[in-house]
């Protein structure tokens, strides 16, 4: 189950358009052409590439998910100066299978370079980081701050900034519990991406994280699941009516 989580959660920062866990044999050659010039830009110490190869390994795109290799390249992007690189050390530290404490510290450290780097991305590992209490005191403020100004740039590549403002007001953990506000936010994402997306998306962390990140609520999760239903049926989809 936290296997799941992990990959679903994975699949929302960096892969928008699939609505499953990542697949780690669904290798198309393309992906599997675009990895390989990849990998040898990268090894030619192309920051950017080795940032990109980072992330490939982390989400299995092109490759088997490899998350071992995904820190190393991302440390490599990070040390050539890729402010994204140190963002996406920070995500593998927020979402790998390890739950040791110092995993949530580093993460923290590693978004706040990212930040000071001038990383979109490093906003919202950020922001993740201060609403997980397992690396350091939480601040709530400062994380809707960082939220609110990536959900002004209107960008679907950015779709997790709304739904993780949903989820802190559905959670009420930090802020006062706002189910209308919530659900807003997760309307917000929907326009992003597709209807019953950022419902959807929600539910998992309402169901399945174990990192403290926010109260697990099995029947907040089944609702969520049912409001993703409803917004995909209003638009002639039925992708997210799984039976619960």
């Amino acid at each position: 189950m936290v296997a799941n989580f992990n990959k679903t959660v994975i699949t929302l920062f960096f892969s928008l358009l699939s609505l499953q866990s990542v697949a780690q044999f669904d290798l198309t050659p393309e992906d599997k052409h675009l990895f390989a010039q990849r990998k040898q830009q990268a090894v030619n110490k192309d920051a950017q590439s080795q940032y990109e190869l980072a992330e490939m390994y982390f989400t299995g795109k092109g490759v088997l998910q490899n998350v071992n290799s995904a820190r190393l390249w991302a440390n490599e992007a990070a040390k050539s100066g890729n402010a994204d690189g140190y963002a996406l050390l920070a995500d593998i530290s927020l979402f790998n299978d390890s739950y040791f404490k110092h995993e949530f510290i580093d993460a923290r450290k590693y978004a706040t370079k990212a930040v000071e780097l001038g990383s979109i991305k490093g906003k919202i590992s950020l922001a993740t980081s201060l609403i997980n209490p397992i690396g350091g005191q939480t601040d709530y403020v400062q994380a809707i701050k960082l939220l609110d100004e990536i959900v002004a740039l209107n960008n679907p590549e950015y779709v997790n900034a709304p739904i993780l403002l949903g989820i802190i007001y559905m959670d009420g953990k930090g802020v006062p519990k706002d189910e209308e506000k919530a659900l807003q936010w997760f309307d917000k994402a929907n326009e992003l991406t597709y209807p019953g997306y950022g419902q959807w998306m929600a539910a998992f962390w309402f169901s399945e994280d174990n990192t403290g990140t926010v109260t697990i609520d099995q029947e907040k999760a089944k609702k969520l699941r049912l409001l993703a239903c409803e917004e995909g049926k209003k638009a002639g989809s039925e992708m997210f009516c799984l039976s619960d």
